[in-house]
């Protein structure tokens, strides 16, 4: 962040967040604490991924998790564990708004619904959103243990990371990739005659 010229744009990504942002690492939460008050002079930015949004705001919080949510200008907020945010809206109730709550509170599992929703806060600014994504990045993106197993039984056969995504893909969607791979068909042709 800090080493390269100012006008070279940088991107901190820390997926599961909740492991760095306790601060027993002490480094590790000082560089996260420092990045996130500075970044933006240096023409960069963190993203930083939790489960709960406890982790970020509450007394129990390390001061690197306030300094990353507190000086966050963009906030997405994804469906929470319905008693902690409960628990959460209690000692905090000026956190959001009731309809934000009750929203927030109806959120259904990406799993169920094919597709998640989420809060995006911008400033002072809120608006709703539901991403859709395709199968294959379904299938790159999951977590599922069966599904891990999945890729690792066909890379041990011998098959790339792509193939064996693609073939994850189509046992769990395969209508929509058979009509994605008809897409692609499709515009394969018109790539080749121009």
């Amino acid at each position: 962040m800090y080493r390269t010229p100012r006008n070279f744009k940088k991107l901190n990504v820390i997926d599961e967040g909740w492991r760095l942002l306790d601060f027993k690492n002490h480094k590790v939460g000082e560089f996260i604490e420092k990045g996130y008050r500075t970044a933006r002079r240096h023409t960069g930015a963190y993203i930083t991924i939790t489960q709960n949004i406890v982790d970020f705001d509450s007394d129990k919080a390390s001061s690197a998790a306030r300094a990353a949510w507190g000086n966050s200008s963009y906030k997405i907020i994804l469906k929470q564990s319905a008693k902690e945010f409960a628990k959460y809206n209690q000692l905090y109730p000026d956190q959001f708004l009731p309809l934000q709550r009750d929203m927030i509170g109806k959120f259904g599992a990406a799993k169920d619904q094919w597709f998640s929703s989420f809060l995006l806060q911008v400033e002072n600014h809120s608006s709703w959103h539901r991403l859709f994504v395709d199968p294959l990045s379904r299938a790159m993106y999951s977590s599922d243990g069966p599904d891990f197993e999945f890729v690792q039984q066909k890379r041990k056969e011998g098959l790339s990371i792509h193939e064996a995504v693609w073939q994850l893909a189509w046992k769990k969607s395969g209508p929509e990739m058979a009509s994605l791979e008809a897409w692609l068909e499709e515009h394969e042709k018109y790539r080749s005659v121009a």
